[in-house]
């Protein structure tokens, strides 16, 4: 049986032995000048960096530790702020036997008051960038299995853009020798945000050497967003050889947010889950899926760095995307409701998150089942091919289903000049889907539209671009139906009543064609004859303009009966006026003291109405040679 009092006491005697021997070699190595000139040339060798130490004290017990002051590393000359780090004081543990042959190893680290400032240069370079000199890296001296932090600020100035302040409460990280199985616990803030960092790391015995990598899991919370990364996890600024898996969950990303001081509204739970691996010179994510409130988004991206600029290609779906509730999930604010007279909002557009892709290329392929616009237009089973090359965006084909129709075209846009150039071309577009659409309760159906537009456009709000637009819009209408008694009896009675009827009969107007010919310049399409309509009872041909820079109307022309010798007020008043705001034109008759209508009547009562039916045979004449229709396109 073993003798415990004597194991013990042997015990006791061992280390006894060790603490006086240890205390021996302390005195014999510290000695606080002699230190701090060690400390100044070791940090000189390794980084060619100033180094300056306080005072420096020995404690023997429970085991050995030096505590210096007013500890600070100085900054590369370029930098700012002439201290990289600068500490109140640093307690220092040494491991027990290595001092009795006289060498130190650290064991722990304890930093009160330290302030880091790290800053980015115009040529990119980082202060925080301790490169090696030779042979004499200073690792010999750190056997680290413990660090603790508290009451840290920490200053980063990145490249041409104000310092911010990360606030450290504490920083734990706890390892085995050699630093393997570490594990990491921080509290910090940053804009009075808080976030607490939890990890576990294999090895970071590799860390800052071109491709080290090692397993582990880091859990980052911010109170309602939590992000948590596992698998293999880079330790140093390539970041090469890693492959995450990466899962984000969120109550509300505000916090997530406003840590990165990043100002929006209240947005809508979140989640996302993404594989991420490096492979030689690319980038992959592969198994994306995000959700914001009811939007889902899947696909994958991969960022090649072989090339001169990085390229991206990206593979993106959505099922349904309602922009209007993205936005509001999104935490952007809804649009103030326009004046009554008036169709465009002047709301910025997101102009800067294009220049934002200066230094990149790449390709979009993205496919949307349904896309309800902020107007109430939906589209269907949208399909589009996109390059873009710094802030140009190009989306060279697009394909999709609307207003019971289909469209196709392609669309480039420039970031910096903030110019789109569009080309359109719609089949089968009902206008009656586009007043249903968008919430209109004009008793319109039918009316199939073939459109085709050309424009190129400048300007920072779809106001500015309305008023800047340049370009041929081409719109042909089939057969359609107004079904407005009001405005069926006033075409009655400005071309007569049909055969075998009065006006009080008609409760509508059956529109066979509408076509336009809109030659826009600088927002404003005018000329003669550029908007033509033939109804069952009559032809119209319009000139003048519209304007949408004032988005207003200006249209004149004659009405005349479709056929037969029937004469309503028009062939007396002359010209059908169309005027007014866009979105709620109006339409008149010249009035009836006008030198044309007066000179009208008068040839009426002097030939007792014969010139009037002689007028309204030549008009039928005329309509049928001129197709109103068909003449807007002849030029």
């Amino acid at each position: 049986m073993i003798n415990w009092r004597k194991t013990a006491l042997w015990t006791a005697a061992g280390i006894s032995v060790l603490v006086a021997g240890a205390a021996v070699a302390v005195h014999v190595l510290v000695d606080s000048a002699r230190l701090r000139q060690i400390a100044h040339d070791k940090a000189q060798a390794a980084w060619g960096r100033e180094l300056s130490i306080g005072e420096v004290s020995l404690a023997l017990w429970p085991l050995p530790a030096l505590y210096a002051e007013r500890m600070a590393l100085a900054n590369p000359p370029w930098a700012r702020d002439p201290e990289l780090l600068q500490a109140d004081g640093v307690t220092a543990r040494l491991a027990l036997l290595p001092l009795l042959i006289g060498k130190v190893r650290i064991k722990s680290l304890y930093f009160e008051g330290l302030k880091a400032s790290l800053e980015v240069g115009p040529d990119g370079a980082r202060s925080w960038d301790l490169k090696g000199r030779g042979n004499s890296s200073g690792a010999d001296l750190m056997s680290l299995e413990d660090l603790l932090i508290e009451n840290a600020d920490i200053y980063y100035r990145p490249k041409g853009a104000p310092a911010s302040l990360w606030h450290v409460d504490t920083a734990h990280v706890d390892g085995s020798s050699g630093l393997r199985d570490v594990c990491i616990e921080a509290s910090l803030a940053r804009n009075k945000r808080p976030l607490r960092i939890a990890a576990q790391l294999d090895d970071l015995s590799r860390f800052g050497i071109p491709g080290a990598v090692t397993d582990g899991k880091v859990d980052l919370d911010w109170g309602k967003t939590q992000v948590a990364i596992t698998g293999r996890i880079p330790l140093e600024k390539s970041l090469k050889g890693y492959a995450v898996k990466a899962d984000l969950k969120s109550a509300s990303l505000n916090d997530l947010l406003d840590f990165f001081r990043v100002a929006q509204g209240p947005t809508a739970p979140a989640e996302a889950h993404v594989a991420l691996r490096e492979a030689g010179d690319r980038i992959e994510a592969t198994q994306l899926a995000a959700t914001l409130g009811k939007l889902r988004v899947t696909g994958d991206v991969q960022i090649s760095t072989a090339g001169a600029k990085p390229l991206v290609t990206a593979r993106l779906e959505a099922d349904r995307v309602d922009w209007v509730r993205t936005l509001l999930d999104a935490g952007v604010p809804p649009l103030p409701p326009l004046p009554p007279d008036e169709m465009l909002h002047d709301n910025p557009l997101g102009w800067p998150a294009l220049v934002a892709l200066q230094g990149l290329d790449g390709k979009v392929e993205l496919k949307v089942k349904s896309l309800l616009l902020r107007n109430g237009i939906e589209l269907k089973n949208t399909r589009a091919q996109s390059t873009f090359n710094d802030d140009r965006w190009n989306m060279t084909s697009f394909t999709t289903e609307m207003l019971g129709g289909s469209a196709t075209g392609n669309i480039l846009l420039e970031g910096r000049k903030k110019t789109v150039r569009m080309k359109f071309d719609g089949t089968g577009l009902l206008l009656e889907r586009w007043f249903k659409e968008r919430g209109s309760k004009i008793p319109f159906t039918g009316g199939p539209m073939k459109l085709n537009a050309t424009i190129t456009a400048t300007g920072g709000s779809m106001k500015d671009l309305a008023a800047t637009m340049t370009g041929p819009v081409a719109i042909r209408m089939g057969p359609g139906v107004f079904a407005s008694e009001k405005a069926g009896k006033a075409e009655a009675m400005m071309t007569g009543a049909p055969k075998d009827s009065s006006p009080k009969d008609v409760t509508e107007i059956d529109f066979e064609c509408v076509s336009a010919s809109l030659p826009f310049n600088a927002g404003k399409a005018s000329g003669e004859r550029i908007v033509g309509a033939r109804s069952s009872a009559s032809h119209l041909i319009t000139s003048g303009s519209i304007d949408m820079r004032e988005e207003a109307v200006d249209l004149r022309g004659r009405m005349i009966a479709k056929s037969g010798v029937s004469a309503g007020i028009a062939a007396i008043t002359g010209d059908v006026k169309i005027t007014g705001k866009l979105r709620h034109p109006k339409m008149t008759l010249d009035p009836l003291g006008t030198p044309g209508a007066i000179a009208r009547v008068g040839a009426a009562i002097a030939t007792a109405g014969i010139s009037l039916v002689g007028t309204a045979i030549a008009d039928a004449a005329e309509a049928k040679k001129n197709d109103p229709c068909d003449v807007v396109f002849r030029r």
